[in-house]
């Protein structure tokens, strides 16, 4: 019987059917990224040093500046004439000075600068929310309270509540102001003032006319106390009525004729 050839083995370190190929595949791929990397690095090179002169007037010059934004207030005249005096490239605008500049327009609390290539700069701008006038401002150009407690000049001409307090603290009058007036709309009443003095007491004066003396501690709960007894105390529903609630167990309501009552309980020292 004649003897059948014996298959031929693979060579033992002979590679799979196509791993040349997928290598040489993985090769070819690489040296592609690697070569767009060193393009693209070269011609970000090139921009970032070509001469001001140049880039200002032919590399992707500014041809549009946008503002966007809920803006009640500021002056688009302003916004305008600021847009049309920044000039140069798209790539070499800092875009900080950009901001600065229209940060410093009346109303604006800040911005928000970004290239939209090929040639726009896009600004976003939020605007100041006038919450309350800031200790005494009479003038039309004053010291106003915004939402979030800060403190910025501006022309306004209508009512707002009246905040007073030593510098750094008009945050704290903001807070202490919303959760006195949620305490008070129980009896539909309203603080359309309020003050923080230097030693830390407050005072608050109400929508119709009455002032209430807090004092430096406690003053939620002698609110508190001032709201149970309202119904219950005729004098103290008056106009013009000075509360002092700075006592322990009672309070004193000074009406307009200069004459004086007090709670059935005997007054503490007051704080």
């Amino acid at each position: 019987m004649a003897r059948q050839p014996e298959p031929k083995q693979r060579p033992r370190h002979a590679p799979e059917p196509g791993a040349h190929f997928t290598r040489n595949r993985v090769v070819v791929i690489a040296a592609s990224l690697v070569a767009m990397l060193i393009a693209a690095a070269l011609v970000w090179l090139g921009l970032t040093t070509l001469p001001k002169k140049f880039d200002s007037s032919v590399m992707l010059p500014i041809r549009e500046v946008t503002f966007v934004g809920d803006m009640q207030r500021v002056d688009a005249s302003e916004l305008k004439r600021i847009a049309g005096g920044i000039r140069g490239s798209m790539l070499r605008t800092d875009l900080n000075d950009v901001k600065a500049a229209i940060s410093q327009t009346h109303w604006v609390r800040s911005a928000d600068v970004r290239r939209r290539f090929p040639a726009t700069l896009e600004v976003r701008v939020e605007e100041h929310k006038a919450f309350a006038k800031w200790n005494d401002t009479d003038t039309l150009r004053g010291k106003l309270v915004n939402t979030f407690g800060e403190i910025f000049e501006a022309d306004l001409d209508e009512a707002l509540p009246s905040f007073n307090g030593p510098p750094g603290t008009s945050k704290d009058v903001l807070a202490t102001y919303l959760a006195f007036k949620s305490q008070l709309a129980v009896i539909g009443r309203a603080p359309i003032g309020i003050s923080l003095s230097a030693r830390r007491a407050w005072q608050i004066k109400l929508d119709n006319g009455a002032t209430l003396q807090l004092g430096r501690s406690e003053a939620g709960e002698r609110l508190n106390r001032y709201v149970a007894a309202f119904a219950a105390v005729p004098a103290l529903q008056l106009a013009n009525a000075r509360v002092d609630m700075r006592y322990q167990s009672g309070m004193a309501v000074k009406v307009a004729a200069e004459s004086t009552t007090k709670s059935t309980k005997k007054p503490a020292t007051k704080s």
